[in-house]
């Protein structure tokens, strides 16, 4: 099931003028400010250098940051959330990182002018252990080398597999009356205990148009963390770092971080239970730290050349890297928390040696017709 990629232009990006709301905390930036770059890694971290200027103290301004384009409007950015669920409305927005950003990944991060048409409704946080084993599920959460879980009903739930995140949002949506998204086929092992597909598709002819729950695609994800901003975190940009303070390869205390997301600076290298951190501007909490979370689509270290601009996706099919967002609470450095920063370093169900991947959980959305 091949999705027929829509043209865009790659370097010929606008940016995204809108009226998102502020948090007192979070001063916007505009795409084409910047200043002092270093050098970047390829698909990782190190060494460029944030931007410096184009702050504004409004709405969130993405200025064209490669020149030439139309503008497009980003909505205003205000939570509207009950029973767990925030409504995230549709709309544009600047999506990857301006090239000055400190810990920016060379090549997969390149900025491009994004429109989703469809609003859609995401967990306002994380998978827990409660709800993963209120559909009857055993926790797999625990600890080992790639990561520690909280044991708590409140904590994320981890150690499951990419198959296994798409069968609980199966199960999830049958449980409330929905068509399922995902169709998994040649499963080995329990559900709970390590399962995996040798084939994972969409019941209906993209994400976008799947009735039940699923896991975002990785341009859902940004538009939902960023809340209207293109600073490195929505809380703003940090001062830049000076030699003590390595970004990619130092753990220390950075004050735009600490009260939004559980890092390395503060999480003793474990999850913690959900919300206990500021929400963003949507209202979603954890969006930064904490668990890992699973997106929708392959990592690929070119970036989003291959997929289009407008309600972007890609197929999971056959896939054994797949993107995650949000960062690694045992990561060093505050770098791996930017919202545009994409972890191309798990596989789709177990990483060699078949151990579990703790620290990694998934929150949910829902297409809103």
């Amino acid at each position: 099931m091949k999705q027929a990629l829509l043209p865009f232009a790659i370097g010929l990006l606008a940016g995204c003028q809108g009226s998102a709301q502020k948090s007192p905390a979070a001063d916007t930036q505009t795409a084409a400010g910047g200043a002092g770059a270093g050098a970047a890694t390829t698909g990782g971290s190190a060494g460029s250098a944030p931007s410096g200027g184009g702050a504004t103290s409004g709405g969130a301004t993405n200025a064209g940051a490669t020149g030439g384009g139309d503008a497009c409007a980003h909505p205003e950015v205000a939570p509207n959330c009950a029973d767990g669920w925030c409504s995230i409305p549709a709309g544009c927005f600047l999506m990857g990182s301006v090239e000055t950003e400190w810990g920016r990944g060379r090549d997969d991060e390149d900025q491009m002018q994004v429109t989703l048409t469809r609003e859609f409704l995401m967990g306002q946080h994380e998978v827990t252990q409660a709800e993963w084993t209120a559909l009857g599920l055993p926790n797999p959460s625990g600890s080992n080398r790639w990561g520690t879980d909280c044991i708590d009903p409140k904590c994320p739930v981890g150690g499951t597999t990419f198959s296994e995140s798409a069968a609980f949002a199966n199960r999830l949506s049958e449980q409330r009356g929905l068509a399922a998204c995902y169709r998994l086929d040649d499963c080995n092992g329990e559900l709970g205990r390590g399962m995996a597909c040798e084939t994972i598709s969409f019941t209906a002819e993209s994400p976008y148009h799947c009735d039940g729950y699923r896991l975002p695609t990785e341009a859902e994800w940004e538009y939902a963390a960023r809340a209207g901003t293109q600073t490195m975190y929505w809380t703003g940009n940090p001062a830049p770092p000076d030699a003590d303070h390595k970004w990619t390869t130092n753990c220390f205390a950075e004050p735009t971080l600490e009260s939004i997301a559980w890092y390395c600076n503060n999480s003793e290298g474990a999850t913690h239970p959900v919300g206990q951190k500021q929400p963003n501007p949507w209202g979603l909490y954890d969006m930064l730290g904490n668990a890992v979370e699973r997106v929708n689509e392959p990592y690929t270290a070119t970036g989003y050349r291959e997929r289009p601009n407008i309600d972007p996706w890609d197929l999971v099919d056959f896939n054994e890297k797949m993107s995650s967002r949000g960062g690694l609470v045992r990561d060093l450095g505050p770098a791996s928390h930017r919202a545009s920063r994409r972890l191309g370093l798990y596989y789709r169900d177990k990483p060699p040696g078949g151990e579990p991947l703790h620290s990694f959980g998934f929150r949910l959305v829902r297409t809103v017709k």
